[in-house]
């Protein structure tokens, strides 16, 4: 290893010394990523890589730790490469450049695409909307207070946080329909009224 590196050029050792750790941080950070040690959004640089509150968010981070230690990580290798390849230190730098923000943009669209899919899967609170549920925990009458109803949203049975509008107060085991969501997470229902002489 030591005499590899003594052979190449001032310019190659260079390219090596900024590809090798990067390579190893990258690394690192998929390994943990994968064995659910470092959380998705860990030592990013601001929080692109955070899973979106909505599937319809259309950022992409570039500036994460992960896009940096792939651009330098691709870019250095290529550089070692370029150079060994007999191209001029110049051109072989702008081709190194090149490279490595290819793989900057490749690694925050393919990380995009990862959030997209992990956020397809979660239940999406507007689809709750004319649906039927239970409360479960009493829901205060006027907007007052929250309580918690028991309904089935994308085929998954769930508990969420309920208000109403209602004048009085909405009790355990009685049957509601949401009408409206709100931007926190809560579901707003009203009564079902049931019809004259139903059993």
């Amino acid at each position: 290893m030591l005499d590899w590196f003594n052979t190449m050029t001032t310019l190659q050792k260079i390219f090596t010394l900024i590809a090798f750790p990067s390579t190893l941080i990258f690394i690192l950070q998929a390994v943990l990523l994968l064995l659910g040690v470092l959380d998705d959004g860990a030592g990013d640089i601001d929080d692109g890589d955070s899973i979106p509150e909505s599937v319809g968010d259309d950022g992409l981070a570039l500036f994460t730790v992960r896009g940096i230690m792939a651009f330098l990580a691709v870019g250095g290798w290529s550089g070692v490469f370029f150079i060994d390849a007999g191209i001029v230190p110049a051109a072989a730098i702008t081709l190194a450049l090149i490279v490595g923000f290819a793989a900057l943009v490749g690694c925050a669209l393919l990380i995009k695409l990862i959030l997209k899919l992990q956020s397809n899967g979660n239940i999406q609170l507007s689809n709750a909307i004319g649906k039927v549920g239970q409360v479960y925990i009493p829901i205060p009458p006027q907007m007052s207070g929250s309580g918690k109803v028991n309904i089935t949203i994308q085929d998954k049975y769930t508990e969420v946080t309920a208000m109403t509008s209602e004048g009085e107060p909405l009790k355990t085991g009685e049957m509601v329909r949401v009408v409206a969501t709100d931007e926190v997470g809560c579901v707003i229902v009203e009564r079902v009224k049931v019809p004259v002489g139903a059993k």
